[in-house]
């Protein structure tokens, strides 16, 4: 078992990251949400303090190039984890932390993507854990899932790239603001694909969305889907303590963040930690890569 783990400018930010919307139809949704599950909102159980305005352009989004799918994040300090005393032990306590500049992926990893590895026979066959697996489903646009930890790494190697630390998530899904959510207002439907609601078992959609089909829950910086969807595996070991410093080298667990479809929305906040085995490959596992940023010139 594992832990327990404003408005967003869509049009702001594809324009001046100057990205589409990647695999959304002519009314930018994704074709499974239904009209009772679009827009249901929860309230946040661990009673977080008020969130930070969000500023109209966001974090200087002007200033985030985007390249080849990926967006370059300038680094900083930030504070990582929870101060609610209501939160799961293994978020607090919230402390100040440290990424330099990185890259990372705009969205998750799609089926397509990660079939053109399998092709190249760099990449397994992701693990036919459930129906709800997204690799045979007949949709290149879907956020490929039930991924161990290994074909998430062997995937970002094979492209050049690395799994993110979990520093590195955390700072891509709030920057230096204090956000429960990436968008900085309350769960919806309408920004993120879990359960609609803390007391219900009914999800928002009964499969993962297009990668991008929710470009009001984009990240301060513009990252896609960084609740919900499927849960994200990060490059670290897990431990109880979020980000400690420096990262075990060992350990018997991954670090999963974000939440997943089938996630009670407290679980796919900026902060929820979750952890994943060498076994887990469920239908709400999937990734996204990041890239250290090379020297000038």
């Amino acid at each position: 078992m594992r832990a327990p783990l404003v408005v967003a400018v869509a049009a702001l930010i594809g324009g001046l990251l100057g990205q589409g919307v990647s695999g959304a139809g002519a009314s930018g949704r994704d074709d499974v949400e239904t009209e009772e599950s679009h827009g249901a909102a929860t309230d946040n159980p661990y009673d977080e303090p008020p969130a930070q305005k969000v500023p109209s352009g966001r974090v200087a989004v002007a200033s985030v190039v985007s390249e080849d799918g990926m967006l370059r994040l300038p680094g900083g300090r930030f504070l990582m984890g929870s101060s609610s005393p209501r939160a799961p032990a293994n978020e607090r306590p919230a402390h100040s932390a440290t990424v330099g500049p990185y890259w990372i992926d705009r969205t998750e990893v799609t089926v397509g993507a990660y079939r053109r590895c399998v092709e190249a026979g760099a990449c397994q066959l992701p693990a036919r854990s459930s129906s709800a697996c997204t690799y045979s489903a007949g949709d290149p646009d879907l956020p490929v899932s039930c991924v161990h930890w290994r074909d998430a790494d062997a995937f970002c190697r094979y492209a050049g790239k690395r799994l993110p630390t979990e520093r590195e998530w955390e700072y891509a899904a709030h920057g230096t603001l204090t956000l429960p959510f990436p968008w900085g207002g309350p769960a919806s439907c309408s920004n993120a694909v879990t359960l609609t609601g803390e007391q219900t078992g009914r999800t928002c959609a009964p499969r993962p969305a297009r990668v991008g089909t929710h470009p009001w829950g984009a990240s301060v910086f513009g990252a896609q889907d960084m609740s919900g969807n499927v849960e994200e595996w990060t490059a670290d070991w897990y431990t109880e303590a979020p980000g400690d410093e420096p990262a075990p080298r060992v350990g018997a667990a991954h670090v999963l963040r974000g939440g997943g479809w089938s996630s009670l929305p407290s679980l796919a906040r900026t902060t929820s930690r979750s952890w994943g085995s060498a076994l887990e490959a469920g239908p709400a596992v999937g990734f996204r890569c990041a890239r250290d940023v090379g020297p000038p010139g």
